[in-house]
């Protein structure tokens, strides 16, 4: 390889590993969103096969998912810590995992929303063991997020030295 390929080939390789670190600074949050859209799906799935109407809760949340998600991977190309439609997504994640609480616990409306569950009160509190555990994650995500945005976060400053270690 002569001098001018290793050069071109050594400036391609860190900027393609720049890049990566820029991607993967969103890395868990990735892996979260694949959690709740399937979480979601199998609950739309337990849905439409006891057909209760409620399946529009999880459809309309894996929507708000996918929208989500195709904002990250665009963003592999674009460096961005502005991420509006994820952060939208894990703020509707905790809304609804906040509203479904009382209902689940306080009303009869348990058995329309998880029809395969008996209705009992230890299955109840278990379903709300889940949601809270929901709420955990959507809250730690959105505090990620907020460090992220404002440049917080351990990647960014892995990033910054990484940067200055490349000029």
């Amino acid at each position: 390889m002569d001098k001018k390929t290793k050069v071109e080939f050594e400036k391609n390789r860190k900027e393609t590993s720049l890049k990566a670190m820029y991607f993967n600074r969103f890395l868990l949050i990735r892996y979260m969103s694949a959690l709740f859209f399937f979480s979601n799906l199998y609950w739309f799935f337990t849905l439409v096969m006891s057909r209760s109407l409620t399946l529009v809760i999880p459809l309309v949340l894996m929507i708000i998912i996918l929208i989500s998600v195709a904002e990250q991977v665009r963003m592999y190309g674009n460096h961005s810590n502005n991420v509006k439609y994820t952060q939208s997504c894990f703020l509707s994640l905790f809304a609804v995992n906040v509203a479904l609480i009382p209902i689940i616990l306080l009303t009869p409306l348990f058995q329309y929303l998880y029809p395969l569950i008996v209705d009992q009160t230890s299955s109840r509190l278990i379903v709300a063991g889940v949601l809270v555990g929901g709420l955990a994650v959507s809250g730690f995500i959105l505090f990620r997020l907020y460090n992220i945005r404002h440049n917080k976060d351990w990647h960014y400053k892995r990033l910054q030295r990484f940067e200055n270690a490349m000029n």
